[in-house]
């Protein structure tokens, strides 16, 4: 049986876009423009946060694309470049192909070692904007270098995979409980957190609220189930680190520091965005767009969040993290949207913020309306996310000719998986 170009170029990218953690509806939403633009009769897709079904018409039979693993930025933005050039129609599908085949062969322009020790700076810049003091900067440091070592064994081993953010959150709060009965530390929970940080679902929690509110309800409840079963497993290695260690649960404490001076959380973001930029290969071209709207991003979150609090700090930056990465896309030409967002995202979601909430609810502190500013500032993140989108993708309509109508909701009782 010939293979269809068409329905072929439309599997992979789609593949491609959620392996870069790009939202179920935007992933939908994409295809059907590019299989329209390339002359499809009634493209009809439909994804989950691990697969997407593909038909080019109603009368052929959909076919299955599962994910495996994840893309490297540098890779996102070159499947960008092929949509850009589908989309302008300066390439065909065979060629296309060939294009997607490069992509995912392509050698990391980073060293590996380089990538996981870029882990150390995104734990130090976190607890520049948690806990600026020099003694949890040093303890995050080191705490931070046995992170690194626990994500290369999860590479070699499956067990360490699986059981990633336990071991990690149990080896850290060993080590900063140590720490803590050497040298004091006014805050351990932060410290554990600054540490964990890059392992904390907070980004997996908010897109699967997003997607639930965008109608993707299967895709966003898989994975807000998969972010607190994770944000639990979390927490469970911090309670095992503080039984093993013969204390009460009352040395997980949540009580900031400021020894830095008011420019350390403007340092950590620069420390967050250096970190990011090298652990997930950011291609060159993206590096100034990405720290252009993590900075941005910040400032507009830090003042209304001075002005009014977390929820809407949130609320705001996600707006302009969503906005601007939307505008420099259209407005560059490059990189992909999500390349820059991304980032910013990570900083803006309160995954640490939840941890620190389920482990005070745990220990007996006041949690409870820990856990309700956690709640309300995933929800500000999730909805500032969409209305970004909305605007970005009402810019869009403004400037392109208008897209083709959606076609009817797909049916995937019948699915070609050979």
């Amino acid at each position: 049986m010939a293979i269809d170009p068409t329905r072929e170029v439309l599997l992979r990218i789609g593949g491609a876009l959620l392996a870069g953690a790009a939202p179920v509806p935007d992933v939908e939403a994409q295809l059907i423009a590019l299989g329209h633009r390339l002359g499809a009769a009634e493209p009809r897709v439909a994804a989950t946060p691990t697969a997407v079904f593909v038909s080019v018409d109603a009368t052929h039979d959909m076919a299955l694309q599962t994910v495996h693993g994840s893309l490297r930025f540098e890779q996102m933005s070159r499947v960008q470049d092929v949509i850009d050039r589908l989309m302008r129609r300066r390439m065909r599908a065979a060629e296309a192909l060939v294009a997607l085949d490069d992509i995912e062969a392509m050698p990391s322009t980073r060293a590996p070692f380089l990538c996981d020790l870029a882990v150390v700076l995104i734990g130090i810049g976190i607890c520049c904007i948690l806990q600026p003091t020099w003694r949890d900067l040093g303890v995050t440091a080191v705490a931070s270098l046995l992170v690194v070592g626990l994500v290369w064994l999860s590479r070699r081993i499956t067990l360490v995979g699986t059981l990633l953010p336990l071991l990690a959150s149990f080896g850290v709060g060993l080590l900063v409980l140590q720490a803590d009965r050497l040298w004091h530390l006014d805050g351990t929970l932060r410290t554990m957190v600054s540490a964990i940080a890059v392992l904390l679902p907070g980004s997996v929690i908010v897109t699967g609220m997003s997607e639930i509110a965008s109608g993707a309800a299967v895709a966003g409840t898989s994975r807000l189930v998969s972010g607190m079963v994770q944000l639990m497993l979390f927490a469970v290695g911090l309670f095992a680190a503080v039984s093993v260690s013969s204390d009460s649960l009352d040395v997980l404490t949540n009580v900031r520091a400021q020894e830095l001076g008011p420019l350390a959380p403007y340092l950590g973001v620069a420390l967050v965005g250096l970190g990011i930029v090298l652990n997930v290969a950011a291609s060159r071209n993206a590096i100034p767009w990405i720290f252009a709207v993590l900075a941005l991003t910040f400032a507009v979150q830090s003042t209304v969040q001075w002005l009014g609090g977390v929820t809407l700090g949130g609320l705001a930056g996600a707006i302009v993290a969503s906005l601007g990465a939307a505008l420099v896309h259209r407005f560059s030409g490059r990189p992909l949207r999500l390349v820059v967002f991304l980032p910013a995202f990570w900083l803006l979601v309160p995954g640490s913020l939840g941890l620190l909430s389920t482990a005070e609810l745990a220990a007996g502190h006041d949690g409870l309306a820990a856990v309700s500013t956690a709640v309300s500032a995933v929800v500000a993140v999730a909805a500032g996310t969409l209305i970004g989108s909305a605007a970005g993708r009402a810019l869009d309509r403004r400037l392109d000719p208008a897209p083709p109508e959606l076609p009817e909701p797909v049916d995937v009782a019948d699915v070609d998986r050979h």
